[in-house]
């Protein structure tokens, strides 16, 4: 690969507030691309909604959090993001990037198609190079709306699946060096249970039965959730309630999800990671994470080679992300683990070895990408994993 990425315009990262799922991957590239001397801007979908539909987002996230059957009743609603755009917004947006000559993109999220879309209109279609990364193993809501729309949206686009259910493999994924490589016997014996960003589904509903089994845990909270009786079997953690993804920092900067331990009595400290969520300080070091297997946990699981203990699916894409990794033998659905091999170690310790192999030889995306935006097409550089 080339050493000097002087010459490479700036990146410019599309992220969603819809799910963590789609911003935090989105920073953990921002943060490998600065690795590697690349200029990068995050923008966040929200900021080009309209105030009420940001308070939408955050109404909707109470309800999903506190009813998971209301969040899966929700993708069944149909959405055309356009009708919501705030244009006044995405005009003082789109003037910035044509000041700012921004030619590279990431796009992680369907719903800002329709901005880039408009982009192209205002300069030459082929100086506007986007790279849509998908996720999930297969298409998530916003891409399925989008398509609906638009079938031909990706046309003039690069694509990349990480997590690619039809060909039953991991292709590329996203390196995260600052994270503690932890071997499984150093680790503790303890699981991290959770329910994605927003705190969906089932996880806390199997603290009981995986205390039974003898596992201590780390819980996570979220918005005004409480600790249970405080006991020594179990850690609580929280992102800080009054944080959202559409927010800046005072250096006008995204950040990663302010995160801290929950101790009784104490108020919580929240701190911030410049290059990764604090989440992963702790995944590295359990012995599998427990939650529903979205984009974003498979992505956690591969980097800190974690197992995934995989509860009930939110949506067909993620029941999709379950299938590809009990396939590869990287997680295994709650229900299997528990009653076929009781909340066994032992199985978790076999697919934390078959992660750290299929890892040393995937391809990390972040020098994939960069090597495609400095030469040629075909030219060699692809950088495998460790």
């Amino acid at each position: 690969m080339r050493k000097s990425t002087d010459k490479l315009m700036k990146v410019t990262i599309l992220c969603s507030g819809f799910g963590l799922g789609f911003y935090t991957p989105g920073l953990l590239l921002q943060a490998g691309l600065r690795r590697l001397g690349v200029d990068t801007a995050i923008h966040v979908f929200e900021n080009v909604l309209p105030e009420s539909a940001r308070l939408k987002v955050d109404k909707s996230r109470k309800a999903y959090h506190d009813n998971f059957a209301v969040a899966l009743m929700s993708q069944k609603v149909p959405q055309d993001m356009r009708n919501s755009l705030d244009l006044a917004a995405m005009e003082v947006l789109l003037n910035q990037w044509m000041e700012e000559d921004r030619r590279y993109f990431i796009c992680l999220s369907g719903h800002w198609m329709y901005v880039l879309e408009e982009y192209r209109k205002r300069r030459e279609p082929e100086s506007v190079h986007v790279d849509i990364v998908y996720m999930d193993s297969t298409p998530s809501p916003s891409w399925k709306n989008l398509a609906k729309h638009n079938p031909r949206f990706a046309d003039g686009c690069g694509e990349m699946t990480f997590f690619e259910n039809d060909k039953n493999r991991v292709s590329h994924y996203i390196d995260v060096p600052a994270v503690e490589y932890v071997p499984f016997e150093a680790r503790q014996s303890r699981l991290f249970v959770h329910g994605g960003g927003w705190g969906m589904g089932t996880y806390r509903d199997k603290v009981g039965r995986l205390e039974e089994a003898g596992w201590e845990l780390d819980l996570l909270l979220y918005d005004q959730d409480q600790p249970d009786e405080q006991r020594d079997s179990i850690r609580y953690f929280q992102m800080d309630p009054q944080w959202r993804t559409w927010q800046r920092n005072e250096a006008g900067e995204h950040t990663f999800p302010p995160f801290g331990e929950v101790k009784k009595g104490e108020k919580t400290v929240y701190q911030v990671g410049p290059d990764y969520h604090n989440m992963l300080d702790q995944a590295c070091r359990v012995q599998a994470i427990v939650s529903k297997p979205g984009g974003g946990s498979l992505t956690d699981s591969f980097a800190t080679a974690t197992p995934l203990i995989m509860l009930e699916p939110f949506g067909v894409h993620e029941k999709h992300n379950a299938d590809l990794w009990e396939r590869l033998g990287l997680g295994m659905r709650y229900d299997t683990w528990i009653q076929t091999y009781d909340g066994s170690a032992q199985i978790l310790e076999d697919m934390h070895r078959r992660i750290v192999e299929l890892r040393s030889r995937t391809p990390r995306y972040i020098e994939s990408y960069v090597n495609s935006i400095q030469m040629p097409a075909g030219s060699p550089g692809m950088e495998q994993g460790s």
